[in-house]
């Protein structure tokens, strides 16, 4: 009686698990927003192939606004999908179809994207899937903005501890800007790497240096200014920064009053005299908790913690509050007529006013993370 009940349960347990291989061997479910196979990767690391778009439609709830052009952004995974796949998806703000540029299918994965002046060209950070146990860098790969070729690399990291994010493309084309950090390389008493903001010339390929200790570069419409934030060594705050755009003459933005410690994506405004950016309300800033109190350790937090817009002149002030969304990964980017401005949230993407007024969603994409284009 007992051989036989331990027979029973010694068979039970071989069905079980002879199921779950089996299920685990199953072929991903595919979801719209994920057209595309994984790439294969070539020996430089870019992916070899990608398959045909499937365009869905949305209800234009927006049209009273006569918006034009297309938003092209990160989206999350669909409603129920669990394989964690984001994609690159572009909305045409005039018919609400939204195309698939390019999706993700395994452990890769899209930081940010920017999209060249003349709408044809797409450069996004991007992690691409492992090959053999190795962790590869975030780097700077190229695709058509019709998703009809595969992404290639734009230049290979030096090392594999090198990584490149936050691209931005000069509104005039020649250059495109990015932060560099070298997961090895601190300063002391921080927890986060170095950052370092580089351009590169475009098509020619020309790399410099052009701000140190530096994150988040974006260009006046006129391609003539620069503004990024930079962290303070010794108060691990934020900082904002404007320059010319090869760096040189940068100044501090000094803000006066209840300032921010923590200030993320700037953008500056439409007429060029001031600059958005996002951050938390004075009272909700960062605070250390005991034991990077106990240790001095100041630990750069941004982009995930509840925000709002700002806004504060080139020459320095006051900052004024925007907007009342308490939201996280804020990222914006001005309308091609500079009449709005797009913002891209945790909660999805909404469209505003210079200062921040008739703030309307169009898109409710929770979990939507990144970076937004506005393209005509």
């Amino acid at each position: 009686m007992i051989k036989g009940r331990l027979f029973y349960w010694l068979f039970l347990f071989v069905f079980i698990l002879s199921s779950c291989t089996i299920e685990l061997d199953q072929p991903a479910i595919v979801t719209p927003g994920n057209e595309f196979s994984s790439p294969t990767l070539l020996p430089d690391g870019s992916p070899a192939s990608t398959a045909p778009a499937i365009p869905t439609r949305i209800p234009v709830t927006w049209s009273g606004l006569n918006l034009t052009g297309s938003l092209v952004y990160v989206s999350p995974p669909e409603t129920g999908d669990v394989s964690y796949f984001i994609s690159i998806r572009k909305l045409d703000l005039r018919t609400g179809e939204i195309t698939p540029i390019f999706t993700t299918t395994g452990d890769d994965w899209i930081f940010y994207l920017t999209v060249s002046p003349d709408a044809r060209q797409l450069i996004m950070s991007y992690l691409p899937p492992s090959q053999g146990g190795t962790a590869p860098s975030r780097a700077l790969y190229m695709i058509p903005l019709d998703g009809t070729a595969a992404p290639h690399l734009m230049f290979s990291p030096l090392t594999p501890d090198d990584n490149y994010v936050h691209a931005e493309w000069s509104p005039d084309g020649r250059y495109v800007y990015y932060a560099h950090y070298n997961n090895n390389i601190r300063l002391p008493n921080m927890i986060d790497p170095i950052y370092d903001i580089f351009r590169i010339s475009y098509p020619e390929g020309q790399t410099e240096k052009i701000a140190d200790n530096a994150f988040w570069p974006r260009i006046s419409s006129d391609s003539t200014c620069l503004v990024y934030v930079s962290i303070n060594p010794d108060s691990g705050k934020n900082e904002l920064y404007v320059a010319n755009a090869d760096g040189g003459n940068a100044r501090r933005i000094l803000l006066s009053g209840s300032a921010p410690d923590i200030i993320d994506a700037p953008i500056f405004s439409p007429d060029g005299g001031s600059v958005i950016f996002s951050a938390p309300p004075p009272p909700q800033a960062y605070r250390p908790n005991w034991f990077e109190r106990l240790m001095g350790i100041q630990v750069v937090k941004a982009h995930s913690i509840p925000s709002d817009w700002w806004s504060v002149p080139v020459t320095g002030g006051a900052p004024i509050r925007l907007t009342q969304l308490q939201t996280i990964r804020l990222f914006a980017s001005l309308s091609p007529d500079k009449k709005h401005i797009a913002s891209l949230s945790g909660d999805g993407i909404f469209v505003m006013d210079q200062e921040g007024s008739n703030l309307t969603q169009l898109l409710f994409d929770p979990g939507v993370s990144g970076t937004v284009s506005w393209i005509p």
